[in-house]
C-alpha cells in the first residue's frame, strides 16, 4: 500500500482552493467591470468561472463579498505598480503624497475601479493591507523623524484612508473636478499634522 503525504495532500488542496478563488474573482472582476453589485448575479459568476454554485457560496458568502475581494486585488495590483516609483523618494511625506495622489488620479480617470475599490473598503479582511502596511511605514518614518504630529500610526492611516475613500466617493458621483486632488492632499498633510522642517 502507498504511503499518503498528508502535509502535501493539504498543500495541493490549498492550491486548488487559490485557483479556484482566483478564477471566481476574475470572472467577477469581468462581470462587474461598468456594473453595479445588482445587475450580477451569482448564476452568471459560476457561469463565467466554470465552478459550482456550491464553490462560489464556499469562497465567498454574497456578490458584495466578491465585489470586495476584486477591488482590494484592483488596489493591491495598482498600489504595486506605484511602488518602484514610490520608493525612489526618499522622504516619507513625498511618498504618502505620491500614492494618495496617483490612488485619485486613477479614482478620476476609471470610476469603475474606483467604486470597486471602495466597495472593498467595506471588508477589513480584504481592503488593501499591502496599500496599508506601506502608508502606515511612511507614517512611521514621519513620525520618527517629528514630521507629524499625530503619533498613532493606526489613526494616521485611518485619516490618510478615510479622506481618500470619502474624496473618491465624491469623484464617483459628481464627477472629478479641477483642483480636488492637490486640495485633498493639502487637507490629509494638515489633519496629520504635517510639520515642515
Amino acid at each position: 500500500m502507498a504511503k499518503v503525504d498528508l502535509a502535501r495532500r493539504a498543500e495541493i488542496g490549498r492550491e486548488k482552493r487559490a485557483r479556484t478563488r482566483a478564477q471566481i474573482v476574475e470572472a467577477g472582476a469581468t462581470l462587474l467591470g461598468g456594473r453595479t453589485n445588482e445587475a450580477i448575479t451569482v448564476d452568471a459568476v459560476v457561469e463565467a468561472a466554470g465552478v459550482a454554485k456550491g464553490t462560489f457560496y464556499y469562497h465567498f458568502k454574497s456578490i458584495g463579498e466578491l465585489a470586495a475581494a476584486v477591488g482590494a486585488g484592483l488596489s493591491q495590483s495598482f498600489d504595486e505598480l506605484l511602488t518602484p516609483a514610490r520608493l525612489e523618494r526618499p522622504d516619507p511625506v513625498d511618498r504618502l503624497s505620491f500614492a494618495f495622489i496617483k490612488f485619485l488620479e486613477k479614482a478620476s480617470a476609471d470610476t469603475d475601479w474606483a467604486r470597486l475599490v471602495i466597495q472593498s473598503s467595506q471588508s477589513p479582511i480584504e481592503f488593501g493591507m499591502g496599500v496599508r502596511a506601506n502608508l502606515k511605514a511612511d507614517i512611521e518614518e514621519a513620525i520618527a523623524q517629528g514630521r507629524v504630529s499625530v503619533r498613532d500610526v493606526e489613526l494616521a492611516a485611518d485619516i490618510a484612508i478615510g479622506i481618500w475613500l470619502e474624496v473618491t466617493r465624491g469623484i464617483i458621483e459628481r464627477g472629478p473636478r479641477p483642483g480636488t486632488t492637490g486640495q485633498a492632499l493639502d487637507a490629509t498633510l494638515r489633519a496629520l499634522g504635517l510639520s515642515q522642517r
